[in-house]
């Protein structure tokens, strides 16, 4: 099965704890973990739009979605495609991509939520609906990553549960704010045939100082997507359907 190393990581506009504009401290931070793709959250650049091209050249890898403030976007190792942004209300976007790898196709979801409970509420709302995650269109295994602004018991929590999920690695997720992590404000969440293998909150010096959010890197493992019919209904629907492959989200 295809792995890879996935990052999600709010970088605050690149703007560090100490308030001043350093992209090549979160690039830095990037860099250290070598990830294969990056879920970046709250854009930002002081000279306009090329931020993003400049921190993807910073770390080496290819960046795809809008060059806007507070934004969301994508750096990745791996081409992507069928790249949209949807709004989620209140000014927050959510950035979807295609992943193919090994022959299988991931779902990518790349968002920011409110910290307000009522927007937060309205925006699980949109992201839930059939527009987004329920949309049919999107059979394959899907990522869902970025700053959920959850505290352990903040409104979506259970809602998003029901639907999603969460990576259960690492074990200890805390990650904001970074000088003294307290909770898991930024989080991935699965649905269908993909799994975390590893996990870590990258908590070094350098990442407590390069934004007030500590990156999460997940070693993401693509599994079987296939889908089978079981034996009896295969029995059953034989003579009357024709024979067909089975379908690969892919």
């Amino acid at each position: 099965m295809p792995t890879f190393r996935l990052m999600s990581y709010h970088i605050n506009s690149c703007r560090s704890n100490d308030g001043v504009f350093a992209p090549e401290r979160c690039a830095s931070v990037i860099r250290s973990q070598r990830p294969d793709l990056v879920l970046l959250q709250q854009l930002s650049s002081p000279d306009g739009e090329g931020g993003l091209q400049k921190l993807a050249d910073r770390v080496g890898l290819v960046a795809y979605g809008p060059d806007k403030e507070g934004g969301c976007a994508f750096l990745c190792r791996y081409r992507l495609h069928n790249l949209q942004e949807y709004p989620l209300g209140y000014g927050s976007f959510c950035c979807r991509a295609d992943l193919d790898l090994g022959g299988e196709r991931l779902h990518l979801f790349n968002l920011s939520l409110s910290f307000d409970p009522w927007q937060r509420r309205d925006q699980i709302r949109v992201l839930l609906s059939e527009e987004l995650l329920n949309n049919p269109s999107l059979p394959c295994a899907t990522i869902i990553g970025g700053d959920f602004t959850l505290p352990l018991w903040g409104y979506g929590q259970i809602r998003l549960s029901e639907h999603l999920k969460r990576a259960s690695l690492p074990l200890w997720r805390a990650n904001y704010p970074a000088n003294f992590p307290l909770w898991g404000r930024d989080r991935i969440y699965f649905r269908g045939g993909v799994r975390a293998l590893a996990g870590t909150v990258v908590a070094t010096a350098e990442a407590r100082q390069a934004s007030p959010h500590l990156p999460l890197v997940l070693t993401v493992e693509s599994c079987e997507n296939r889908n089978f019919l079981k034996i009896k209904e295969v029995a059953e629907k034989a003579a009357r359907l024709p024979k067909q492959p089975n379908p690969v989200c892919g």
